[in-house]
């Protein structure tokens, strides 16, 4: 009986692979012998059985390190935003809501050895002092001032101790409380230091930062429209940008839209921690986005 191609070619994959039976392979072979169309099919099958494995992981690595970056910045974003949030609240319930003059609020107390002490009221929870010396060169001149919180009110209770205000010997020669509202400085020790009412003023200092971000961002952001077609520089000034977009909103949620401040330091280093806290999670949903944007199919209408 004469054996067609078609009957071979579906014995062939059996033959090849050594699980045919000896009576299946000698009629293959017979064919084979004589048909050289199956026999190059045998060699075809042959060639493919025998093709190295690919062990090369390199591309899995790659896949793998790129799904790692992306659960890292993710978990950035994640944990940026929590400390964002946390230090907002502290900052708000730290806010010191300043306290007027009254007797109560602070005393003077003067030592044997010439230290003077602060002594303070149970509403008090802190206090800031600025110490320069006097025009007649008779001592120092210590500005006061005094406040509570939302912490000390609704929180913690811990009352402050005595504080020496002069803890090295210094003279004292006069002490004025400082009001916050626009009101003359109050004497509560010593001689006063001039004929007329002293005022002490807020600082502006967190006014220039304001101004120099507003400044750096509009030149970033017309370095932005120059090089909008150059990748490379633009995707360097899109970092940069959200460096001053960080120190506005941070400036915004610690200090609102006033930018004076009496406690410049503690305002400053909040309004830091905020930038730095915002600045990593802006540019971690920045790679986020942008890598959601590369994935997303293109439609396209019909």
């Amino acid at each position: 009986m004469k054996i067609s191609c078609n009957m071979i070619r579906d014995l062939l994959p059996l033959y090849a692979e050594n699980i045919a039976s000896q009576d299946t392979r000698d009629i293959v072979e017979e064919h084979i012998a004589s048909c050289e169309n199956c026999k190059k099919r045998l060699e075809e099958m042959r060639t493919l059985e025998e093709l190295p494995i690919d062990t090369d992981i390199a591309p899995l690595r790659n896949i793998q390190n790129t799904l790692r970056r992306e659960k890292l910045q993710t978990i950035i974003l994640s944990v940026m935003i929590t400390l964002v949030f946390a230090v907002v609240t502290i900052a708000y319930l730290t806010t010191p809501a300043y306290i007027s003059y009254n007797e109560n609020a602070v005393s003077i107390i003067e030592q044997g050895d010439g230290t003077v002490l602060l002594n303070f009221s149970e509403e008090v929870s802190g206090f800031h002092v600025e110490q320069y010396p006097a025009a007649d060169n008779s001592g120092y001149v210590y500005d006061i001032t005094t406040w509570e919180t939302i912490w000390h009110q609704k929180i913690s209770k811990n009352n402050l101790e005595n504080t020496v205000l002069n803890p090295n010997g210094e003279t004292v020669a006069s002490i004025y409380y400082y009001n916050t509202d626009g009101s003359e400085n109050t004497l509560i020790y010593g001689d006063p230091i001039t004929d007329g009412s002293v005022i002490t003023l807020p600082r502006l200092v967190l006014s220039y930062y304001v101004l120099f971000a507003i400044g750096f961002l509009l030149i970033c952001g017309i370095g932005l429209a120059i090089f909008r077609k150059n990748e490379k520089i633009r995707n360097g000034l899109e970092k940069i940008i959200l460096l001053p977009i960080s120190y506005l909103f941070a400036h915004l949620l610690i200090k609102g839209l006033n930018s004076t401040t009496y406690l410049a330091r503690r305002d400053f280093y909040a309004i830091l921690l905020v930038t730095i806290s915002l600045y990593f999670a802006l540019l971690a949903g920045r790679n986020i986005l942008k890598k959601l944007s590369i994935k997303k199919p293109k439609t396209t209408l019909k």
